[in-house]
């Protein structure tokens, strides 16, 4: 727990020494409320009772979740340029302890980036009460450990910062607009539908809505999945990604002690 402890401590220090990625976190929501928000209010037909900012409430803290998380796996990319993750793969420490650090500061990552923004955003759009709040807390931390455990596997593939952002940007955007963040996907066709459900996003998203939108259900704009599903979703997504993410860098782990010793 030591090790984990002390890689999850460097995961905060450094984003809080990136001035310019705290504040981008922290911009971007309300960037995309201002701008695609005043597009898409005006084909919304959610009527005068549910607006469409408080629609997006749930969807700007779900990409909150994702980019803080996946971006938060960026550093085992620049880990593995600044040799650091050398110096952990060869340490007497096993890969799933470094993959579980490395999660769990995804995790923390993106639930903070969250919980700020909803402390500035909630208020201004919509105020579901103790239970809800409870409910998307949960809904954060348990999305943000999938998607850091679905970064984390992206990561441990790329040998570069070049490629991790061009998979990344690949990979964002159909995540976002697969997840029901801006529109109801009840609404896609079976194609698309589809896929959503091979977007773990998307699950956090419609916890999100279980949450902050549970007024609006019986008018179609609330979850479209059960509470239970979504979280055994996120939970299996999670695993599914720690487990692939551990083998990956257990198989770079030899690799990095085969070399070691031929230099000792």
């Amino acid at each position: 727990m030591g090790a984990v402890y002390g890689i999850v401590v460097r995961e905060f220090v450094r984003f809080a020494r990136q001035r310019g990625r705290a504040l981008s976190s922290i911009a971007r929501p309300f960037i995309w409320l201002i701008f695609a928000g005043a597009g898409f209010a005006t084909v919304f037909t959610g009527g005068d009772e549910l607006d469409y900012r408080r629609y997006m409430a749930p969807g700007l803290l779900g990409m909150v979740v994702m980019f803080g998380s996946l971006l938060a796996s960026l550093s085992t990319v620049t880990d593995r340029d600044a040799g650091v993750l050398r110096m952990l793969l060869v340490a007497p420490i096993r890969r799933s302890t470094i993959t579980l650090g490395k999660a769990l500061g995804a995790t923390g990552l993106g639930t903070a980036q969250a919980l700020v923004v909803g402390v500035i955003l909630l208020p201004a759009v919509l105020w579901p009460g103790g239970a809800g709040l409870l409910l998307a807390l949960a809904a954060l931390a348990v999305s943000s450990l999938a998607l850091g455990a679905l970064g984390l596997v992206l990561a441990a593939t790329m040998r570069s910062i070049e490629n991790f952002a061009g998979v990344m940007n690949f990979v964002v955007f159909p995540m976002l607009f697969l997840s029901g963040a801006l529109y109801p996907v009840r609404r896609l066709g079976p194609a698309l539908r589809a896929l959503v459900y091979l977007n773990p996003l998307a699950y956090g998203v419609d916890l999100l809505k279980h949450a902050l939108l549970a007024e609006w259900m019986g008018a179609g704009y609330g979850g479209e999945l059960p509470v239970l599903l979504d979280f055994a979703a996120l939970a299996a997504f999670a695993v599914a990604g720690l487990a692939v993410a551990a083998r990956l860098l257990a198989r770079e782990g030899g690799a990095a002690r085969a070399a070691f010793r031929e230099r000792g």
